[in-house]
C-alpha cells in the first residue's frame, strides 16, 4: 500500500529517476461560484507529463446532482484515455492558491472508489511544487495514449468538512438558493483543519488525530465524510486515511440530502 500523500521533493526526485510507474494528474477544481478555471490553469501552469483529470467531466450524466461519482464501465473508459492502467501508482494533485490542497483528495478518492489503491495527493499541491523552484510547463497538452483499465467498484463505507458557519446555518452556501445547515446528528470538522494555513501542507499525524478527537470522532466507530457535493469530504477521508483509517465519503452530500431525505433529519440555516 502506497502512502496517502507524497511530498514534491519525493515526486521530484522519482521523475528525474524516470520512474515509469507514475502517472501525475492534475485534479484542479475551483467550484461553481469560482472565476478560476482546472482546465484552463492546467494549460497555463502544470507539471510536465502532467494529465488533466476533470471532475466535472468524470461524473454521473444521468442525474441532476452535481459531481456524482460516474459508473464503473464510464470510470474506466476516462481514465484509460488519461494514459493510466491499473498498474500505475497515481500522484493527483491541484493548484488551489489558497488551500494548496482542496479537490486533489476527491481525485484520489474516486480512484480509491474503483479499486485503485496505488493513489497519493501530492502534499501542497502545485503551490508548494512551484515553492520549492521544481519546474512547470505550459501549453496544450498532448493527447495521451489510451491504455487498457478495469475499475472495480469498492463500496466504502461513507463528520461534515464544510466550514462551521455554514454547517450551523449563519453562512449561506456558495451555490444560489440552496439553504446551508446540516443533518441532524451530525458532526462539523471543517477539511481546512487538515491544512497548515501556512505552509499549505497536511498537518502532522498527531495533529489530525487531535482534530478529529476536538470534533467528536471516536476513530474506532464507523463513519462517513460528507460536505456539500463530495468534494472536501475527501479531505478528511484522507486525513482518515493517513491515520491507517478508511472511511467512507457520501458521494451526494448535503446537497442530495436536501433533495431525498426527510425534513426532520436536517437542520436549515439561511440560503445566498
Amino acid at each position: 500500500m502506497v502512502s496517502p500523500f507524497v511530498s514534491a521533493t519525493w515526486l521530484r526526485h522519482r521523475l528525474l529517476d524516470g520512474l515509469k510507474n507514475l502517472r501525475v494528474v492534475d485534479g484542479s477544481w475551483h467550484g461553481p461560484s469560482s472565476k478560476n478555471n482546472g482546465k484552463k490553469d492546467f494549460e497555463r501552469q502544470r507539471i510536465e507529463s502532467a494529465v488533466f483529470f476533470d471532475i466535472d467531466e468524470a461524473s454521473d450524466k444521468k442525474t441532476d446532482l452535481p459531481n456524482m461519482l460516474p459508473s464503473p464501465e464510464e470510470f474506466a473508459e476516462y481514465v484509460g484515455k488519461l494514459g493510466i492502467s491499473n498498474n500505475h501508482h497515481v500522484i493527483v494533485y491541484d493548484n488551489n492558491p489558497e488551500y494548496g490542497v482542496f479537490s486533489s483528495p476527491r481525485v484520489w478518492w474516486t480512484f480509491r472508489v474503483f479499486g485503485h489503491n496505488d493513489v497519493s495527493v501530492l502534499d501542497g499541491g502545485l503551490p508548494r511544487w512551484v515553492s520549492q523552484g521544481y519546474p512547470t510547463v505550459s501549453g496544450p497538452h498532448p493527447t495521451p495514449t489510451p491504455l487498457p483499465y478495469k475499475a472495480t467498484y469498492q463500496p466504502h463505507l461513507v463528520v461534515d468538512a464544510r466550514s462551521k458557519e455554514r454547517f450551523d446555518g449563519t453562512a449561506p452556501e456558495p451555490v444560489p438558493r440552496v439553504p446551508s445547515g446540516h443533518i441532524i446528528g451530525a458532526l462539523n470538522l471543517p477539511f481546512v483543519k487538515m491544512l497548515d494555513p501556512n505552509t499549505r501542507l497536511m498537518v502532522t499525524k498527531q495533529q489530525i488525530q487531535e482534530e478529529f478527537e476536538k470534533a467528536g470522532v471516536d476513530m474506532n466507530k464507523p463513519m462517513v465524510a460528507s460536505c456539500a457535493r463530495g468534494i472536501t469530504a475527501c479531505t478528511l477521508a484522507l486525513g482518515a486515511a493517513i491515520l491507517g483509517k478508511e472511511i467512507p465519503v457520501y458521494d451526494g452530500s448535503w446537497y442530495e440530502w436536501l433533495q431525498k431525505a426527510p425534513k426532520e433529519t436536517y437542520k436549515l440555516g439561511i440560503k445566498s
